[in-house]
C-alpha cells in the first residue's frame, strides 16, 4: 500500500473509530487498479471511495445512481457541487478550494472525484466525506428527491 494509501486508509478508519459509519473494509490496488474502500453510512447501500495513486484522485464512486447524464437531476447535482464553494456557504460547510470536486456521469452513475497532490490523502478523504454528507443531507434530504431517496436507497417515506 502506497504512501496516498495509507493516508486515506488512515482517515477512514478514523471515521470509523469514532463510530461515524461501519463495515468500514479496504480492497488493496492489484497492478494498475485502484485501492477500493467500502463502508456503510448514510443510506442502506454502502458508499464506495475509489483511490486511484499513480494519479492522486479520490473518487466518491457511483454517489447518485440511476441519473441519466444530462437530466435534470444531474444538472442539478453539478450545481449543486459547484456551489459548495461559495462564499455564502457557511465556511465549516463550504468546500475548500484546494480540492475542487469534478462529476461524472457513466452508465447513468454519478460519481464525484477530487484530485490532490502529495501529502494530502488524509485532507481530501476528509472533503470526499464532507461532500458525500452533503449530497445526503443537502441535496437528496432538502430537495425534490425523495421518490428518488426511496427507490434507489431504500429510505423510508415519511
Amino acid at each position: 500500500m502506497g504512501n496516498a494509501a495509507t493516508e486515506v486508509k488512515q482517515e477512514l478508519q478514523h471515521f470509523a473509530d469514532r463510530g461515524i459509519f461501519s463495515h468500514f473494509s479496504v480492497r488493496e490496488s492489484g497492478r494498475g487498479r485502484p485501492t477500493e474502500f467500502q463502508f456503510q453510512w448514510l443510506a442502506g447501500a454502502p458508499s464506495h471511495l475509489k483511490l486511484y495513486e499513480d494519479k492522486r484522485l479520490l473518487e466518491i464512486h457511483k454517489v447518485l445512481p440511476g441519473v441519466p447524464f444530462r437530466s435534470e437531476m444531474d444538472i442539478a447535482f453539478r450545481k449543486f457541487l459547484t456551489a459548495r464553494s461559495n462564499k455564502s456557504v457557511l465556511k465549516h460547510r463550504r468546500l475548500d478550494k484546494t480540492f475542487t470536486p469534478r462529476c461524472r456521469n457513466r452508465s447513468s452513475a454519478v460519481s464525484v472525484e477530487l484530485t490532490f497532490k502529495n501529502g494530502e490523502g488524509r485532507a481530501a478523504t476528509k472533503t470526499a466525506i464532507n461532500i458525500l454528507h452533503e449530497i445526503f443531507n443537502n441535496f437528496l434530504m432538502e430537495g425534490p428527491y425523495q421518490n428518488y431517496m426511496v427507490e434507489v436507497f431504500g429510505i423510508a417515506e415519511e
